[in-house]
């Protein structure tokens, strides 16, 4: 009898509901990644040239974790660069044979870091959760990521920006 009255009086609230919105895309990186990631793009840092290295661990479409960094051989001037197929195949198979996932790629750009439309045409790798992290000033301020631009690939095809509270660098070494 006092439930009917309450929700009389507008007392009531209905129960909460979960919202049917898509999850938020989240990027997760170890900060044993980042300090790899750094050490990867050192040569293209000092040499003032873009640079590029792919990021190996696990994504379920919607959070992507990576835990390694890969290097590949890849040509590279102050305003481009260009891995070949040999190189990106020794990337993925150095992913399965951890048993992870390319995850990403990294690059940098002399100035602004943003998604050129080379950037667009140029990322070989797209499935859904895969990240593009563009680093401003050829990778200068790692291993902060403070300007970089943060994509992720969406079920519709196209390129979301991060928003920077949905990259999260993870504290810690790895004790080995």
């Amino acid at each position: 009898m006092l439930s009917q009255i309450a929700r009389l009086l507008g007392f009531w609230k209905p129960r909460y509901q979960p919202s049917a919105s898509t999850p938020r895309a989240k990027l997760l990186l170890t900060q044993k990644c980042l300090d790899d990631l750094q050490a990867g793009l050192a040569p293209e840092i000092r040499n003032k040239n873009e640079g590029i290295v792919y990021l190996l661990g696990r994504t379920d479409g919607i959070v992507t974790l990576a835990v390694a960094v890969f290097r590949p051989r890849a040509e590279t001037t102050a305003g481009s660069f260009f891995v070949d197929t040999k190189s990106m195949a020794a990337g993925v198979r150095t992913a399965t044979n951890l048993g992870l996932q390319i995850v990403a790629q990294v690059h940098t750009h002399p100035g602004t870091a943003y998604h050129s439309d080379g950037d667009v045409e140029g990322t070989r790798i797209r499935y859904t959760g895969y990240s593009s992290i563009v680093l401003p000033d050829y990778g200068r301020h790692l291993p902060s990521l403070t300007g970089a631009a943060v994509y992720v690939f969406t079920s519709d095809g196209q390129w979301d920006e991060l928003e920077p509270r949905q990259v999260i660098v993870i504290p810690g070494k790895v004790h080995e």
